[in-house]
């Protein structure tokens, strides 16, 4: 009799229900961790443990899975597209930053460091985006992405890149669905934030490293926040190192969601898609998901 439960070949629950505990769970793990932190650097650094031990806890328990195995088995090259992910990250927002202000529609009004206890406010910013960067993709894509492509391989495809297209599109509304309570949030900046979600999820699945997917999420949300003082799927800061006030077409600049919610959140999605994907292309990395990752279940105890 075939279980809905478990998996007999593997001796551990079913992809599916893997994924349901983890959210349940993790929800909850956050939730709390929202409540006795106030937004900022401590809170996030919370989030970073609490999903890195929640992560650990199910890979040993009921994944069977090495802790390294989800993306984070982290060799030289893995510094080093940990690396090539934050320029190509800094690198489109940059350019769509040149882009908007050479059209007038921002406006540099004055400097982070005019404001008293910018030194704090901008350090506190920078840890806050690498531990955001860290545990959303460890939690997105390393975890859930990886158990879902499982769920839905099994061998059973003549290109592993089916089921993996797949997985990554699911996980990436499941990842836009988690920023639609941002604070001014519209529809044109969920669909940019599911986009957004697919190029993250493509460099793990094609890789088996979380590495450059974790570099484009810190530098696109730092640089664009921290740097531009553009909000950052909603969320302002203040002290960033430049001040600008916004004179574009919302449409166009994302208004209060920040470039996410417009053509130009859009344009900076195609410039990581067309730099990540050159280096994707280049290593022969985009021919087949990566046996790491289609391999997974050897790592069973």
């Amino acid at each position: 009799m075939v279980s809905i439960f478990t998996n007999p070949t593997e001796n551990r629950l079913r992809a599916g229900w893997r994924i349901f505990l983890f959210l349940i769970i993790g929800f909850f793990a956050l939730a709390t961790i929202s409540g006795i932190f106030p937004f900022g650097a401590w809170g996030f650094f919370a989030s970073s443990v609490v999903s890195t031990l929640l992560v650990w806890l199910f890979g040993t328990y009921i994944d069977r899975r090495h802790f390294a195995g989800f993306g984070l088995n982290l060799s030289p090259l893995w510094w080093r597209e940990l690396m090539l992910g934050t320029a190509i990250g800094a690198a489109a927002i940059a350019i769509v930053f040149a882009i908007a202000t050479g059209f007038g529609w921002f406006q540099i009004i004055g400097y982070g460091w005019q404001l008293e206890g910018f030194l704090y406010a901008f350090g506190g910013y920078l840890m806050m985006m690498i531990f955001v960067g860290y545990y959303e993709e460890l939690l997105f894509r390393g975890y859930m992405n990886l158990n879902l492509f499982e769920g839905f391989y099994k061998g059973r495809f003549s290109s592993s890149w089916i089921p993996g297209l797949a997985s990554i599109v699911a996980i990436s509304a499941l990842f836009a669905v988690a920023h639609a309570n941002n604070p001014n949030a519209t529809t044109f900046g969920i669909i940019n934030v599911l986009l957004a979600g697919i190029i993250l999820g493509i460099p793990f699945l094609a890789t088996g490293r979380l590495a450059l997917s974790i570099g484009i999420h810190f530098a696109w949300n730092f640089v664009q926040g921290g740097i531009f003082g553009i909000p950052v799927s909603g969320i302002p800061f203040r002290h960033s190192l430049l001040r600008i006030k916004s004179e574009g077409d919302p449409f166009i600049t994302g208004g209060a969601f920040g470039f996410e919610g417009g053509v130009l959140g859009l344009l900076g999605i195609l410039i990581v898609c067309l730099l990540g994907g050159w280096y994707l292309w280049k290593k022969a990395y985009v021919k087949r998901v990566h046996p790491r990752i289609v391999g997974q279940t050897s790592q069973l105890g």
